[in-house]
């Protein structure tokens, strides 16, 4: 007699592949890494359940060259204007929100982040800020931070960062957005 061969590793791998298809991985932080955002944008008028998940299926927001505004939902996503990325990890946020990222000066190495409601600026998991530092001087690079603008000292604060010269990035845990930049010994970098 012949034994019977389950169906179920069959099931569940067609399952997983037609979960995948329809949930995709394009705004995911898993996402692959692609050349370009491909800039097109689709503005909702309601919250969809996608939005609220943070899948992000219509490709929603707003972008202009410096600024780049999406919605994020509970699955996290990325948001990447100029020379940063930000990075909200699935869980970070509770709620859906507006996420604003702003390079004002292209060949200056700030960006500003918001939030919208300002209710979603506390992180339940710290969100990646990911600067790409290729137009740093290269003898600066390996002691590159991320520095934090304190608005109630007026000054400049070192963010833990961590650099990697493979990539040229320089990398930091954020806990709230606000005004960040990239620098080197104290001065903002390029």
């Amino acid at each position: 007699m012949k034994p019977r061969r389950s169906r179920f590793p069959q099931n569940l791998a067609l399952s997983l592949a037609i979960l995948l298809a329809v949930a995709g991985c394009s705004d995911l932080p898993t996402k692959p890494p692609t050349a370009l955002e491909d800039g097109s944008s689709a503005i909702a008028t309601s919250e969809a359940p996608a939005e609220v998940l943070g899948l992000d299926l219509l490709g929603g927001g707003s972008n202009s060259t410096t600024t780049k505004t999406k919605t994020i939902g509970i699955l996290g996503g990325t948001v990447s204007v100029g020379n940063f990325t930000v990075i909200i990890p699935p869980a970070a946020l509770l709620q859906t929100a507006t996420v604003t990222v702003s390079q004002p000066d292209l060949a200056h190495p700030v960006v500003n982040l918001s939030i919208s409601p300002a209710s979603a600026n506390r992180f339940l998991l710290p969100v990646l800020l990911v600067a790409d530092v290729k137009p740093m001087n290269p003898s600066l690079i390996s002691i590159a931070t991320i520095g934090y603008f304190n608005p109630a000292t007026g000054k400049w604060e070192t963010v833990a960062s961590t650099v990697s010269l493979l990539n040229l990035t320089v990398t930091a845990q954020l806990w709230h957005f606000s005004t960040y930049r990239v620098q080197a010994g104290g001065k903002a970098g390029w």
